[in-house]
């Protein structure tokens, strides 16, 4: 049977996100700092929180994985702590998964402190004695000499990995773990990073921004720009962190380079933050589709031109489902105000007149030139996934479908 591990990209990812892309940042300029790397490549939400690869002149290669967890709520993590057992039943998985490399080392970064270790009930049901120091001191010293530290780290990081895979029903790499010795477990208890104590979010965006201004690439140009270089990078991460593909996922040191180029020459733009007001947005009590709108205030439409209607919503509809969420939620919000706006002023110049299948032909083109006039207006400060018209137009007449336009009173957004 072939090894299967956890897919932990079903999660939950809210937490931690900031964190996790301030350290990919902070990871991949302090690597840019050596001069002897080729190339250099960092990534979030991949075998753990941030991944980063260095390819040097020789061709040496590392590979760093890091987990990042921020905490306001919590003093001091101790080794039988959830965080740190699902973190290095995470890191297990990782090595396993490639191949137990030379080349792989881990991280576990943290603002808290590492505290004691306090015998519980349940290490003395499962049999363990502690060491006389607390198990995360040893392991920072790198000291194995406590006969009862081996063991203790042995049955709860195999307790706790079966019990992970029990409630997946797969089994992992247990039987490969469980055949390691001592040799095996110390290699791959010194492959880890243990950062205790660390700057939270808030400061490690302070840290972040003064390494900025201490790059190479910072220049005359970039003076009081430092945080749009680290909104870019932060987006840049962001942006490619869904991405199913591996090699398409990495930001690399030449990504990072453009990004102050276009800072500088003021050629960057920011994704809209407005996809968040698309979010919050009620759902519409009007469940009609398109077609019941029109023939609701015009029964003589063409129905050919309805069926064409319906093709361009399919066709849009499958363009709109492969972007980001948050581009196609900004998108489609602003084409919505503008649309909602001249609708409900087309209805009160058009109260108590016919409305014709022309007069409907005409206000579709009207709302395509102003929800067209307002994404060019926000363009100036903001990016947005489509510029052609065509898609604008159907992106329209998908809002009246989805409910959210109508040409008459009944829609509770118009």
């Amino acid at each position: 049977m072939t090894d299967q591990t956890i897919n932990r990209e079903s999660g939950d990812k809210t937490k931690g996100f900031r964190l996790q892309r301030l350290r990919a940042v902070q990871l991949i300029l302090k690597k840019m700092k050596e001069s002897d790397k080729v190339a250099i490549y960092a990534a979030t939400e991949y075998l753990d929180d941030v991944y980063t690869k260095t390819v040097e002149v020789d061709g040496k290669i590392s590979e760093y994985s890091e987990g990042d967890k921020d905490y306001a709520s919590k003093k001091s993590f101790s080794f039988n702590t959830d965080e740190v057992r699902n973190s290095l039943v995470i890191f297990l998985d990782s090595w396993f998964s490639n191949k137990l490399s030379t080349h792989l080392h881990f991280g576990f970064y943290t603002n808290i402190q590492h505290g004691k270790e306090y015998n519980t009930k349940a290490l003395q049901e499962m049999g363990v004695e502690l060491p006389e120091k607390p198990i995360l001191k040893l392991l920072m010293e790198r000291d194995y000499s406590d006969h009862n530290l081996l063991s203790a780290i042995k049955t709860i990081l195999l307790a706790e990995y079966r019990s992970q895979y029990e409630e997946k029903d797969e089994s992992g790499y247990l039987e490969s773990i469980e055949r390691w010795n001592d040799t095996y477990w110390i290699d791959f208890l010194n492959r880890i990073d243990w950062q205790f104590g660390q700057e939270d979010d808030a400061e490690l965006e302070e840290t972040v921004l003064s390494e900025i201004r201490e790059s190479k690439f910072y220049n005359s140009k970039l003076d009081g720009r430092e945080g749009y270089v680290l909104g870019a990078l932060l987006q840049e991460f962001e942006r490619k962190e869904n991405i199913k593909d591996f090699l398409a996922r990495l930001v690399s040191d030449s990504d990072v380079k453009v990004k102050f180029l276009e800072v500088a020459t003021h050629n960057y733009k920011s994704n809209d933050p407005i996809y968040e007001e698309w979010e919050k947005l009620p759902p519409p009590t009007d469940k009609r589709n398109i077609d019941a709108k029109i023939v609701a205030v015009c029964q003589n439409y063409n129905k050919r031109k309805l069926g064409i209607f319906a093709r361009k919503i399919g066709a849009v509809k499958v363009e709109l489902s492969r972007i980001d969420s948050k581009d196609r939620g900004s998108y489609q919000f602003r084409i919505f105000e503008a649309c909602e706006s001249l609708m409900f002023d087309l209805l009160e110049a058009h109260k108590g007149k016919e409305i014709t299948p022309e007069v409907i032909d005409n206000w579709l083109v009207q709302l395509e030139e102003c929800a067209e006039a307002h994404l060019a207006d926000k363009s100036k400060d903001f990016t947005y996934v489509f510029s052609n018209r065509d898609t604008l137009k159907n992106a329209i007449l998908e809002l009246f479908d989805s409910c959210f336009l109508a040409f008459d009173e009944g829609g509770e957004n118009v």
